[in-house]
């Protein structure tokens, strides 16, 4: 694991890989008191060469600093030196990273505050944290493959609301998925969260996912709809936000769609969608198709929505298939997008003296 100190007086301090071991805080630190933590979830890959890759490794690293804001927690550092850090880490790694296609090294960077944060303070902001990397083989895995299967089936909750204006759902921390992990139904992969306007019920995400819907507009198009990020409800997902890329970019004739099979005539459509459009979608036909996306699925068919004690079966549709044939092939270096796939340096171990702005240092 890889472990950084931190303190308000000194700043960050000397980063350290060593085993995995459990960690030690004062009971009365904020992350046990109060859940001052945030975190992030990546993916390591082997691509057929052997060579390691991260997927936008900086979109990650962004959205903790800006998590890691929205709850007192350091949140200015520099992503070159935390990727370098984490590459090394990886490195040391390697020979667990599995090659299969679905079998990934996931990755799970966490911030923390370790100080006393009990009663008033003077201000919010934490005095010591700890930012740490831990891995774990194949978190995901297990619902790879419900892409070409008849999905998942989620259980749409009205019990328990997730996030809501203004609140903090569009953040990576530990609190919004712990304190709403109770809702999870047997016989259901995951919760679909709704919030309301008080007349209609509206989805937000399923389980930790963003969720889309494929529509068949009136004029012909093929819309690819997903909630908007505008009222602070759902995450801004890394894996959301390639896809809006790659469908925008193939739709304007900027960039053809890297893998053959996509439709001209699509559109992007990020809006909030209700419980009742799904419905009524099903019933006149133009609702297509539903999937959800996210480091740990990728990209995933959903194939049951049950509200309201109704179970409602959703079509499927061949492009979930080729959403998730594409993220992975960019993700494992098939398919070149951009710089999006960062091929992880080889490292021994060992320190070695370098350049660094004109002064030698040691890493």
């Amino acid at each position: 694991m890889l472990t950084i100190p931190w303190s308000r007086t000194s700043g960050w301090g000397q980063p350290k890989i060593g085993p995995r071991q459990d960690l030690s805080f004062d009971p009365l630190a904020g992350v046990l008191q109060y859940a001052v933590t945030c975190f992030e979830g990546m993916k390591c890959y082997k691509d057929e060469q052997g060579q390691l890759r991260l997927f936008r490794p900086n979109k990650n690293f962004d959205r903790l600093k800006r998590s890691a804001a929205r709850v007192g927690l350091p949140d200015q550092w520099d992503n070159a030196e935390l990727l370098d850090l984490l590459s090394k880490l990886l490195s040391l790694e390697a020979p667990i990273v599995p090659a299969g296609d679905g079998d990934n090294l996931y990755i799970r960077p966490t911030l923390l505050e370790t100080s006393e944060s009990f009663g008033i303070k003077e201000d919010a902001f934490a005095s010591e944290a700890l930012l740490y990397v831990v891995t774990s083989v194949n978190l995901g895995k297990g619902l790879y493959a419900s892409s070409e299967g008849s999905g998942l089936r989620l259980d749409a909750c009205d019990k328990y609301i997730r996030a809501w204006p203004g609140g903090t759902g569009s953040y990576k921390l530990g609190a919004n998925y712990g304190t709403v992990s109770v809702a999870k139904q047997p016989g259901f992969a995951m919760s679909l969260w709704l919030h309301t306007d008080g007349k209609e019920a509206f989805i937000s995400e399923a389980g930790a996912m963003n969720v889309w819907i494929i529509k068949e507009a009136k004029d012909g198009f093929t819309e690819f709809i997903t909630m908007s990020l505008d009222n602070g409800i759902v995450l801004p997902g890394v894996t959301r936000e390639s896809i809006i890329t790659l469908l925008n970019d193939h739709a304007s004739g900027a960039k053809a769609f890297p893998v053959e099979g996509m439709p001209k005539n699509i559109r992007v459509v990020e809006r909030d969608i209700s419980m009742n459009e799904i419905i009524e979608g099903l019933k006149d036909g133009s609702l297509k198709g539903m999937f959800g996306c996210g480091t740990g699925v990728v990209v995933v068919q959903i194939g049951l929505i049950r509200y309201q004690d109704v179970e409602h079966t959703i079509p499927t549709n061949p492009l979930i298939k080729l959403l998730r044939d594409t993220v992975t092939a960019i993700q494992r270096g098939r398919v070149e997008r951009d710089d999006w796939s960062y091929v992880i340096p080889e490292w021994d171990g060992l320190a070695h003296e370098h350049d660094v702005d004109g002064q030698k240092a040691i890493a």
